[in-house]
């Protein structure tokens, strides 16, 4: 069945499309949640007439994805995972850590079938990953694999680093404070002796 796409779709297409799918599917999936409708006569001279302001949210689309793909070009992405022996990590990296830490570190969403590694991420590491954020935009992304314990042992050093710092800075009004209390104390006395 033919059906025209009402908005876009992964791995089918983009509003606007006309495209064949399984009967069962339009009539299940996609017409019921209007995503699409039947690629009538009449639905396609409609089409037509909406061509243009279909053509300006591609674009504008195109555009905003070319600004996020800028962005997440000059950033390097940071991934802690647990590490065995030898730096190998228990398992790999999979698209899907790949695109929630995207959407973590960097606040923007990604699907992560749009996420492409070209080989297997099973050691720590710097890697390039390959992500497709609208039709004909791609960019890459530096990834850095960093063991867990490696990235908890810097934290616990910048922490301790900080915890020294503080009491020093925390001393000096505890001090100040004490010479208050003892001169009013030794100003009461006298007070009351007289």
């Amino acid at each position: 069945m033919q059906v025209i796409l009402r908005q876009d779709m992964p791995n089918l297409g983009h509003e606007g499309d006309v495209v064949t799918v399984a009967d069962g599917y339009a009539r299940n999936y996609l017409l019921p949640r209007k995503l699409a409708v039947e690629a009538t006569k009449g639905a396609l001279k409609d089409l037509e007439q909406q061509r243009r302001a279909i053509q300006r949210r591609r674009t504008e689309k195109q555009q905003a994805a070319q600004a996020m793909a800028e962005r997440l070009a000059e950033q390097t992405l940071v991934i802690r995972a647990t590490v065995g022996e030898g730096g190998r990590l228990h398992g790999q990296i999979t698209p899907q850590q790949i695109a929630a830490a995207i959407k973590e570190q960097m606040g923007i969403e990604v699907d992560r079938r749009s996420v492409e590694i070209a080989e297997p991420i099973r050691q720590t590491g710097d890697y390039l990953v390959s992500v497709e954020l609208y039709k004909g935009v791609r960019t890459r992304i530096a990834l850095s694999v960093v063991s867990e314990a490696a990235q908890a042992e810097e934290e616990g050093a910048a922490a301790q680093e900080q915890a020294e710092e503080q009491p020093q800075a925390e001393e000096a009004p505890v001090e100040e404070e004490a010479v208050q209390e003892t001169t009013g104390t030794a100003a009461g006395e006298s007070t009351e002796q007289s």
